[in-house]
């Protein structure tokens, strides 16, 4: 839980507190939102492999980067010039100036992952984990009707736990 509003109130903002929780070789399966340049960064320093569904204000190309099948390029994904507002320049000096990240396409989907190796994970392997987590949405959704949670009034985060824990 965090703030409705202000600083540490975005779903980025709370992930980052969350990425102490990842071990080495573990993978984050997730949406577009999480298709972010510094959130993978980070996840790769600490050994987490990540499997995201492309963010729609990036284009991929798939006639560029090593190819390992059609519509499957190993691409550079370039550092972005400014550092963010919620970054110090030092923190930003830490990350690589490069990903390098594999666009698969399948089916509606294009697909990021950390995961470089065919031989390691394939491309049906990884639209199979995708659908799943697509499954597990649905599965959050379905909890939070049959708990009458799908709309939280409260605002202030003490008053969100108390009508939290009154459910």
């Amino acid at each position: 839980m965090g703030p409705f509003t202000g600083k540490g109130h975005s779903e980025h903002s709370l992930m980052r507190q969350l990425l102490g929780t990842f071990r080495v070789s573990e993978v984050m399966l997730a949406d577009a939102l999480y298709c972010s340049y510094w959130l993978i960064a980070a996840l790769q320093s600490l050994g987490v492999d990540v499997v995201v569904e492309q963010h729609g204000s990036r284009i991929t190309d798939f006639r560029r980067g090593g190819r390992l099948a059609t519509r499957d390029p190993i691409v550079p994904w370039h550092k972005p010039k400014r550092c963010p507002f919620w970054m110090t320049r030092k923190q930003y000096e830490t990350f690589p100036n490069e990903l390098m990240m594999r666009e698969v396409k399948g089916g509606k989907h294009i697909l990021v992952t950390t995961m470089l190796n065919p031989r390691e994970v394939g491309k049906k392997e990884r639209l199979a984990l995708y659908v799943q987590r697509w499954h597990v949405e649905l599965d959050l959704r379905n909890i939070k009707t049959t708990l009458g949670m799908e709309v939280l009034r409260c605002l202030i985060q003490e008053m969100i736990e108390k009508e939290f824990a009154n459910q």
